[in-house]
């Protein structure tokens, strides 16, 4: 299977085959070998690999394997990793006690990429305790990881602390950072956060300001018919940018507006 991996002319059904066999035969003895080839893989930017290791690994070693698997999704070797972020947020939801103690310290570790996959995936087994960790995080010269920390915050849900956290990301440089919080707040549905995502009506990124439209479209109103919220849907119906003003549209459709 490895010297199959890295020859560019392997037959890919011969390949499938093994990795079925080695799926179903959850051999664990093969444990250190798979860890081994897996961050191989990462170091020589072999995306198939990584795939197929890491599938066969998860399989084999369950939990047991987070480390290993976190350690080499965090690299982007320019794959879609939807299966593995799928597998690793389904591996630590399993114990989330466990995947706390392995996640805990890349989340606060050097590696900017470990520390990014990590933050994220404690998004899915959050606790209480981890705000003051994730912070610091919102802090992080690393646009990717304070993008990343908009996700964990919206795990704790109406949780204050959190809340007043995803609305300092409404002032972040990245634009990028600022929409993430803005969806965030509008699936919370909490009304405070309505003075502040309407200030970004007036944001000079075109896709910010369409994101207002779309969030004061799905956060309830202060009262019936909100007529500040019903102003910036006026305001961003007339934007320049055909999209925002699409947005604004089908907002203003969802809201009792003022008569």
């Amino acid at each position: 299977m490895a010297a199959g991996l890295t020859d560019p002319d392997c037959d890919l059904d011969d390949l499938a085959e093994i990795e079925e066999e080695l799926v179903a035969a959850r051999r664990r003895e093969l444990i250190p070998h798979l860890e081994r080839h897996l961050a191989a893989a990462v170091v020589a930017g072999n995306w198939y690999a990584r795939h197929v290791l890491a599938q066969i690994l998860a399989e084999t070693a369950g939990l047991t394997s987070l480390a290993a698997l976190l350690q080499a999704y965090s690299r982007d070797l320019g794959d879609d990793q939807d299966s593995r972020s799928t597998r690793l947020h389904v591996l630590a939801q399993e114990d989330p006690a466990a995947a706390r103690i392995i996640l805990l310290p890349y989340a606060v570790g050097n590696d900017a990429d470990l520390r990014r996959a990590a933050i994220w995936l404690l998004g899915f087994v959050p606790e209480p305790a981890d705000l003051d960790l994730v912070a610091h995080a919102a802090q992080d010269s690393d646009e990717g990881i304070r993008s990343v920390v908009v996700g964990t915050l919206g795990s704790h849900g109406a949780e204050p602390t959190a809340i007043d956290l995803l609305l300092n990301l409404l002032d972040d440089p990245s634009p990028q950072v600022r929409i993430s919080a803005i969806s965030s707040l509008g699936f919370l549905q909490q009304p405070r956060v309505l003075p502040k995502i309407r200030l970004l009506a007036n944001d000079e990124n075109p896709r910010v300001r369409a994101w207002v439209a779309i969030a004061l479209g799905r956060l309830p109103a202060l009262e019936p018919a909100d007529p500040a919220t019903s102003a910036v849907l006026d305001q961003l119906a007339a934007d320049a940018d055909p999209y925002v003003r699409d947005q604004a549209t089908e907002a203003r459709q969802r809201k009792p507006l003022r008569g």
